[in-house]
C-alpha cells in the first residue's frame, strides 16, 4: 500500500514537473496575447532588471515579470542589459525580449552631416532626425559657451560654426542633444590633428583663421581637383592684402534674409562677413568644412588671383584681371546661351 502511494505521489510530482516545464517553454517561446502593437521602451542608466521586467509587463510586452527575472538570474544575464531605446514588435517572445536587451539591439538614428552645411542648416536637419527636440534647442547648443570651450578654448567666437565635423553618425534616438553635438566636436578634434594646426600656425594662421579659410574653400567648390587651387587663390589674395570677394561669405552675412541668390545690394551692404567690403578673413567660419578642404587649405597651389565658374561645376582660373574679365564675359555668354536653349 505504502509503495503504491509513494509511486502515485512520484507520478503526480513527475507529471507536475513535466507539465511545468512544458508550460514554461511555451511561455518562454510565445508572445504575450495582450501585446497588440509595437512598443518602444527606453532603458535608462541605473534601472534594475526587476524594474525593467515590470515596466515591460505594464506595456504588455511580456507576462509574468517575476518568472522573467528568475529565468534571467538562472542564466546569469541580469547585469548585462544595455542602456538605450528598444522596439518590441507584436510577435516577440520573452526569450527574444531578453536576447534583445542583452545584445543591446537598440533603435538607432543614422544621420549624415554633409560638408559645407552651416550651423543653421545642421540645426534644421537635427530637428528633423530628432523630432522630440526642437530647432531652438539645437541652435542654443550651437552657441553654447561650454561646448565652444570644449572644442576651441582659445577661439573668440560665439558659435560652433566650422567645428561640426561632417560625416555619418549613428545615435540612440534618446541621446541627450548636448551629447550629440559634443560627438560632432569630438570627431573634429580627432580628425584635425595637432600636426595640421601646427602647419596652419607656420603659415601664419590661428586655429580659427585656418578653419575659416577652409570653410570658404569648402563652399567655393565641390571638385576635389580644385580645392588646393581655390585655396591658393585666397592665400595669394591674403598675402597682398587684396579683398577676398568670396560670395559664400556674403551669403553667410545675410543668411537670415537670404532668398537663394545674391543681389547687388547684398554685395555692397557691409557686414562682418562681407569680403567685398571688408579686407582679410571674416571673423569666423561660414560653414563646416570636410577633411578634404581642411587638408587642401594647408597645401595651396597656383599663382592665380581670380576664378570664375565655367557653368559645369568647375572654374577658370586667371593670374590677372584682364584674363579674368575675359573669362567672366565668356561665362555671361554661356549663361545667355543656356537660357535661350532652355526657352
Amino acid at each position: 500500500m505504502i509503495k503504491r502511494f509513494i509511486f502515485l505521489l512520484l507520478t503526480i510530482f513527475s507529471s507536475f514537473l513535466v507539465f511545468s516545464f512544458l508550460w514554461f517553454m511555451y511561455w518562454l517561446k510565445s508572445s504575450n496575447p495582450l501585446h497588440k502593437e509595437p512598443v518602444e521602451y527606453s532603458l535608462i542608466e541605473g534601472s534594475t532588471f526587476t524594474k525593467v521586467a515590470y515596466d515591460l509587463e505594464r506595456q504588455n510586452v511580456i507576462s509574468h515579470p517575476k518568472l522573467f527575472s528568475v529565468y534571467a538570474k538562472i542564466i546569469q544575464v541580469t547585469g548585462d542589459l544595455k542602456v538605450g531605446s528598444y522596439l518590441f514588435p507584436v510577435d516577440i517572445s520573452p526569450d527574444q525580449v531578453l536576447s534583445k536587451l542583452v545584445r543591446g539591439d537598440i533603435i538607432t538614428t543614422r544621420i549624415t552631416i554633409a560638408e559645407g552645411l552651416n550651423i543653421y542648416q545642421i540645426s534644421e536637419l537635427l530637428s528633423q532626425y530628432f523630432p522630440k527636440v526642437n530647432y531652438k534647442i539645437w541652435i542654443d547648443l550651437m552657441h553654447s559657451k561650454e561646448l565652444i570651450q570644449y572644442v576651441s578654448p582659445q577661439a573668440k567666437v560665439n558659435s560652433l560654426e566650422g567645428f561640426i565635423f561632417p560625416q555619418t553618425y549613428v545615435f540612440n534616438p534618446s541621446s541627450p542633444p548636448k551629447f550629440i553635438v559634443k560627438t560632432f566636436l569630438t570627431e573634429f578634434k580627432k580628425n584635425v590633428t595637432q600636426e595640421m594646426l601646427d602647419k596652419a600656425k607656420q603659415l601664419g594662421l590661428s586655429q580659427l583663421q585656418y578653419v575659416t579659410l577652409a570653410s570658404i574653400v569648402e563652399r567655393e567648390t565641390g571638385l576635389p581637383t580644385e580645392r588646393e587651387r581655390i585655396a591658393g587663390v585666397y592665400w595669394n589674395r591674403l598675402k597682398i592684402k587684396m579683398k577676398l570677394q568670396a560670395d559664400p561669405t556674403v551669403i553667410y552675412g545675410v543668411w537670415k534674409t537670404y532668398k537663394g541668390s545674391l543681389t547687388r545690394k547684398d554685395l555692397v551692404t557691409p557686414t562682418p562677413y562681407n569680403t567685398y567690403t571688408q579686407y582679410g578673413l571674416p571673423p569666423g567660419p561660414i560653414a563646416n568644412p570636410g577633411l578634404a578642404s581642411l587638408k587642401a587649405t594647408l597645401s595651396p597651389v597656383s599663382n592665380d588671383l581670380y576664378f570664375v565658374a565655367k557653368g559645369d561645376g568647375s572654374h577658370i582660373f586667371s593670374k590677372n584681371l584682364v584674363d579674368h574679365n575675359k573669362a567672366v564675359r565668356n561665362y555671361v555668354i554661356f549663361l545667355k546661351k543656356s537660357k535661350k536653349e532652355s526657352n
